[in-house]
């Protein structure tokens, strides 16, 4: 359930954008029976009112032949000037690719690339070398692979896009320069158009279009999404951590059919290490969430040994 009041224009934009970012207002307009200048004008107004904070890019780092590491990270609050200087650090790191701000027995969350253990190892230690006194503990999750649900609950119902698959056992893809660039181009903003990308690629427009195509065709690039400011739309955000109690292929695939069509289920990612999967919840309040995860642990009670879930903030 979203509970900020949107004029019709802009859930309705909200809802194609989630299925494709990079949908041109045109075709919104067309989609939703309005003027492009009013879906300009709708979407203008949720990212300067920071609803939308920006556009992403869902890319396949299997694809790229990297790991998915999830560290989470216990800090230290005794000088708020070093937690700044931390979470900076963290985002010009070269190999982290998210971050986020939680609560419970941790504090950061960051997920980090890298080509194998040895060279992620080498990452977390120059991390815990420059902030001893700042980073008290941590744990470290491996991703297999993650499935992407969308936000069932803007749609009222059944997301009308099948789940996306990131990581797992992926054949690799060897890219150019020129790829690399159009998808560096893309993560920073999903919706920057082919004119823009091929002035930094040293392309045409055109020719941006067709590796676009050609790295969507190949499933390297899985979707484009809105980057959302949750409480501003109303709704809280909780990950929730399952250990299995006895791991059965078939008990773990009914809860996984279960989550998948979840409506607060957005995300889900099968890992290694202290937990066996992660699930990206969200809803209205505390409350709310409280009770799915009481009726995740109830209905798949023989396969859950432990949960645990932290609120993100």
């Amino acid at each position: 359930m979203v509970t900020k009041k949107f004029t019709s224009s802009e859930l309705l934009s909200l809802k194609l954008l989630d299925i494709n970012a990079r949908t041109k207002f045109t075709k919104v307009g067309k989609e939703i029976r309005q003027s492009q200048q009013r879906v300009h004008y709708a979407v203008n107004a949720m990212l300067e009112s920071g609803v939308i904070q920006n556009f992403y890019t869902l890319i396949d780092y299997a694809k790229l032949d990297v790991l998915n590491f999830r560290v989470y990270f216990k800090v230290s609050y005794a000088e708020e000037q070093k937690i700044e200087e931390l979470i900076n650090f963290l985002m010009s790191e070269p190999h982290s690719a998210k971050i986020e701000t939680c609560g419970g027995q941790y504090d950061l969350f960051c997920s980090f690339f890298a080509y194998n253990p040895s060279q992620f190892n080498k990452i977390l230690r120059s991390i815990m070398e420059k902030f001893p006194s700042q980073l008290q503990n941590y744990m470290v999750l491996t991703t297999v692979v993650s499935r992407y649900f969308g936000r069932k609950y803007l749609f009222e119902g059944r997301y009308p896009q099948d789940q996306l698959f990131v990581g797992g056992d992926r054949e690799p893809d060897k890219l150019d320069e020129t790829d690399l660039r159009i998808l560096n181009e893309l993560s920073q903003n999903a919706r920057k158009n082919s004119v823009r990308i091929g002035k930094v690629a040293g392309i045409s427009s055109k020719t941006v279009i067709e590796r676009i195509r050609k790295l969507e065709k190949n499933e390297i690039i899985l979707g484009y999404k809105p980057l959302l400011d949750l409480p501003k739309i109303g709704n809280k955000s909780v990950k929730i951590f399952i250990q299995y109690h006895n791991v059965s292929s078939s008990a773990e695939e009914d809860l996984i059919e279960y989550l998948r069509f979840h409506n607060n289920v957005v995300f889900i990612t099968k890992t290694l290490g202290e937990w066996n999967l992660e699930i990206d919840v969200e809803a209205e309040n505390t409350a709310e969430l409280r009770r799915i995860e009481i009726e995740i642990r109830q209905k798949f009670a023989l396969l859950i040994k432990e949960i645990e879930s932290i609120p993100i903030y």
